[in-house]
């Protein structure tokens, strides 16, 4: 599955709307928000359609898991095309065998949890609240949407001049080759999930700033904000991936990058590609492939990336918070 599907769903009394675009969307919040009703209202439509009373206006089929932590994987394999929702309850969607079995299928899938879901490497961009807006304006209709719990970059969090500075990437591949030409203050924690035990190592006394994969972060962002609230200088920056960040700056070339940053969901294919990271790092390649200055890896980055021209490029992208930093 690809593309945007943007979904409505009313009854009398209650309205939502929203787009789907990726194949993870996570939905958590508090409790009286809409979820469950959400969900409540796709599964009596789809076992009553319209004489349920209830509209459904989607271009894909929008379906709610009703199996058993017991017949999970069974029920999965009938499901093609289709948006699939999971009420909350269901705790084999935290497992790594749940996350094997939703990988390269035709699919996409919606999931209500308030707590992280680890095995999955969803996007901080798709995780999602609802709440009640303003937007409708007929009193005896409520009108739910669903609004982003995180913003691409997030830089209150108390920066002072006169601390150290250090900016965190997630290994020491091309994101963090790239930086440490720029910058003698970058540093590799090994992978997502470290990120959390080296901001508490490095202490509340520097300013810290992760700059991550925004497109396969969604399970790791809230536990790192928490480290805000407990008085550490953190900051974060969550491009799509650091080839998104190439691609962006303009220092490589092809015939519809322009047209894949402005709707990377027309191009990525839920069965081909499991993140939009692993997308955009097999197109930096591809549209790189047959100039041997330029040619992307991810493992060893050229030497044309470090070069003080097109490093500069790719700097002037970042946010002005960060370059700060640089």
């Amino acid at each position: 599955m690809k593309g945007r599907h943007h979904i409505v769903l009313e009854t009398k009394h209650l309205k939502y709307e929203f787009d789907i675009c990726r194949n993870i969307t996570v939905i958590n919040g508090d409790s009286a928000t809409g979820k469950t009703t959400l969900v409540s209202l796709l599964q009596e439509y789809g076992l009553r359609q319209d004489s349920s009373g209830i509209r459904l206006q989607s271009d894909v089929p929008c379906v709610v898991f009703s199996g058993s932590s017991d017949n999970w994987k069974y029920m999965l394999d009938g499901y093609k095309g289709s948006i699939v929702f999971f009420d909350e309850g269901y705790d084999f969607v935290f497992s790594k065998e749940f996350s094997e079995a939703i990988s390269h299928t035709d699919n996409y899938y919606v999931i209500i949890a308030r707590k992280p879901l680890k095995n999955l490497p969803y996007s901080t961009k798709e995780i999602y609240g609802i709440r009640t807006s303003g937007k409708y304006h007929f009193p005896e209709q409520v009108y739910h949407e669903f609004y982003p719990m995180i913003e691409g970059s997030v830089f209150d969090g108390g920066v002072e001049a006169d601390r150290e500075y250090i900016l965190l990437v997630e290994d020491e591949k091309s994101g963090y080759q790239f930086f440490s030409s720029v910058t003698d203050i970058c540093e590799g924690v090994g992978g997502n999930a470290k990120f959390y035990n080296v901001i508490q190592k490095t202490g509340r006394e520097k300013n810290i700033c992760i700059i991550a994969d925004g497109a396969a972060f969604g399970a790791y962002i809230s536990d790192n904000l928490e480290l805000r609230k407990r008085g550490y200088g953190l900051s974060v920056y969550l491009p799509e991936s650091f080839e998104w960040l190439i691609l962006k700056s303009g220092v490589v070339v092809g015939d519809d990058i322009q047209s894949v940053l402005a709707h990377p969901e027309m191009f990525i294919d839920s069965e081909d590609y499991f993140t939009w990271e692993r997308f955009f790092t097999d197109y930096l390649k591809k549209v790189t492939e047959d100039d041997t200055v330029k040619k992307y890896s991810k493992s060893r980055l050229a030497e044309y990336y470090k070069t003080r021209q097109v490093s500069d490029k790719v700097v002037s992208i970042l946010p002005n918070e960060l370059k700060k930093w640089l």
